[in-house]
This record gives C-alpha cells, sequence and structure tokens, in this order.
C-alpha cells in the first residue's frame, strides 16, 4: 500500500524517525549538503539531486576509532571502543549512492572476515531512497543500467507527488518504519502507485571493451596526457561514492592510545609511500592511471562491475574537468 504525507509534516515525520536511533538526512551547509544527524530545525534539502559527498560517509566515516590500547609491561590489551547508538535512519538517498553502497558491501561486507565496524551500520539501519523527479545535468546514472526514480537495497521508497510524498515500503523495515508514522500518513493518491520513469543522459558514451580492453593500455600515451591537467588534490576520491582508500593511525603514546581509520587517496604522493622510501607511483601520471583503471578494470575484474555509479560528482568538483567521462572518451569509448 502506497502512503502518502505532505510536505508541511515532514519535520513530523522525522521527529518521530529519529526517536529510534540517529536518522540522516541531506542538510545544507552553506554552499554543499552532506548527510548529517537531524535535529530539530535542521536546515533539510530533499529536492536538490545528490549531496555534495556521498551518502557513504554513514556507513564508512571520514574517520573512526577501531580500538584502544594499554600496555603493561610486554603485556599488550587491546580494547574495544563503545559504538555509537544502532538502529538508525538514512533518509534521501538516490539510486546512485545506493549503488555505490552495494559496491562497498562487496569489499567491507562480503569479506571473510567482514569489516565489523561497515557491518554494524549496515545491518542496523534502515534506509529510505528518494526517487529522482528529474536527473541533474551532469548525472549519467543510466549508463549503468541504473534508474533513478528506483532504487535497489532500500527499505523504504519516497517520491514526490504534488505536494507531498510517496512512500512504499519494500521490506519489513520499511513496514515498520511506516507503522511508526502512524496517523501522519494518509493513503496515496490515485495514479501515484510507481514514482514517474525517468532516465538520464549517457554524454555519448559507450562501455564495450571495458573493462577488458584496458589490460593493453596500461602503457598507453594517453596517461601521459590525462595527467597533465591534474592538480592531485583528491577531491574525486572524496565526494565519490565507490571510492574507499584509508589509512590506519595510532594516537596517544607507547603506553595507552587509540587506532583510527581514516580516509585517505590513491591520489596522495604518500598513499604508497613505504618505508623505505620506495614508492610504485611516484607521479601523478601513476596515480591518475592507478584510480581510473581501479575503477574501469581492477573493480570489474575482480566483482564484476564497473566502480562508477554516474552520479556526476566528479563532473560537477573536479576544478580542471578531469573526470570519468574525459577518460572514458579518452579512452576510445565514445558513440560514433
Amino acid at each position: 500500500m502506497i502512503r502518502y504525507i505532505q510536505e508541511s509534516r515532514l519535520e513530523e515525520l522525522f521527529r518521530i524517525l529519529s526517536r529510534r536511533g540517529p536518522l540522516y538526512l541531506p542538510l545544507a551547509e552553506g554552499p554543499s549538503l552532506s548527510f548529517r544527524p537531524w535535529s530539530e530545525g535542521a536546515p533539510v534539502d530533499l529536492k536538490t539531486v545528490n549531496s555534495t559527498v556521498s551518502a557513504k560517509e554513514i556507513f564508512l566515516p571520514r574517520e573512526e576509532a577501531y580500538f584502544c590500547y594499554r600496555r603493561a609491561g610486554r603485556e599488550l590489551a587491546l580494547e574495544p571502543l563503545e559504538q555509537e547508538a544502532a538502529n538508525a535512519v538514512a533518509f534521501g538517498l538516490r539510486a546512485c549512492d545506493l549503488r555505490g553502497l552495494e559496491m562497498l558491501d562487496r569489499v567491507f561486507k562480503d569479506q571473510d572476515p567482514p569489516d565489523g565496524l561497515y557491518l554494524r551500520r549496515r545491518e542496523q539501519t534502515a534506509i529510505v531512497a528518494l526517487a529522482c523527479a528529474e536527473p541533474a545535468p551532469y548525472c549519467f546514472c543510466s549508463l549503468f543500467g541504473i534508474d533513478p526514480a528506483r532504487a535497489g537495497g532500500a527499505d523504504l521508497q519516497a517520491w514526490w507527488h504534488g505536494e507531498g510524498l510517496c512512500l512504499k515500503a519494500l521490506t519489513a523495515a520499511g513496514e515498520e518504519l511506516l507503522s511508526s508514522a502512524g496517523e501522519l500518513l494518509h493513503e496515496g493518491p490515485a495514479g501515484a502507485e510507481e514514482p514517474p520513469r525517468v532516465e538520464t543522459g549517457n554524454f555519448g558514451l559507450k562501455l564495450e571493451g571495458l573493462p577488458a580492453g584496458l589490460r593493453e593500455r596500461f602503457d598507453d600515451p594517453v596517461w601521459e596526457e590525462l595527467y597533465r591537467s591534474c592538480l592531485g588534490c583528491g577531491a574525486c576520491t572524496y565526494i565519490c561514492p565507490t571510492c574507499y582508500c584509508f589509512d590506519l593511525e595510532d594516537f596517544g603514546h607507547q603506553e595507552k592510545g587509540e587506532r583510527y581509520r581514516c580516509w585517505d587517496s590513491c591520489m596522495f604522493r604518500e598513499f604508497t609511500l613505504m618505508a623505505g622510501g620506495h614508492n610504485p607511483r611516484p607521479t601523478r601520471k601513476e596515480r591518475v592511471r592507478n584510480r581510473f583503471l581501479h575503477k574501469l578494470q581492477y573493480y570489474p575484474e575482480r566483482y564484476g562491475e564497473i566502480a562508477c555509479t554516474g552520479c556526476g560528482r566528479c563532473l560537477r568538483s573536479c576544478p580542471v574537468d578531469l573526470n570519468i567521462v574525459q577518460v572514458i572518451r579518452a579512452l576510445g569509448g565514445e558513440s560514433r
């Protein structure tokens, strides 16, 4: 059954959902839009297509503590740290970010053993997907078989209709969310059983020959041309829903401290710098090549899918327009 809520009453819905645990929503922070824990009066924006940074930071935070350590003589004790509250709700994720989570799942959740911190957040977070009513000019998720109006992997599907949101439960967890809203929700309007079909452009790209055709392109002169415009700022890796490079750091002293995981970037020289001083990717050329071959060859060869969701964030954020669309074109992936 489709349920419906007036836009003017969404604040009441958020208040109810936040009672079960943290409620993550796209909140305006100056010119940017990020998924943050909601509080009364927070500047929620459910109309802008795509947050500035992807929703991956709900499940893979920019920094998080793994454990604390204490040393007594020759004995070293590792102590787990208290985890954040469970039963969270992530509201307003777009289809491209949900596809990105599926890709992160293969790396962090579907391994043996899985990453415990990531797994816990995924299992204890209900997801409300928000259909795109109209794609942004930089969106191209349809190229990768993603329907921007119908997200896979969500518990509840939401879409705009008239002056409010239609809500459709996709799982038992989604049904539970609807039940908790009680009398706030009404029966969905006639003719609104499904979100309207939406399709993005594809910038004239074709994916035939990827990733197999890239095996012979490792030493291609095209990389010499592509890397020259790169500033090495790493912005593309932080905003991307499928990038997951991280670093581990210890903070403390010899007797006690904490180990943290924090986001890192393969675009930084220090990412591959070894203790002995050797660096297998000493220049931006090697780092640019590695980043895009990971998206287009290495990840697909291992998991069967190109590691791009067509969210378009790198198109709007790279200061020199060195984005994945330009790289695919340079590699010959352009329709004629």
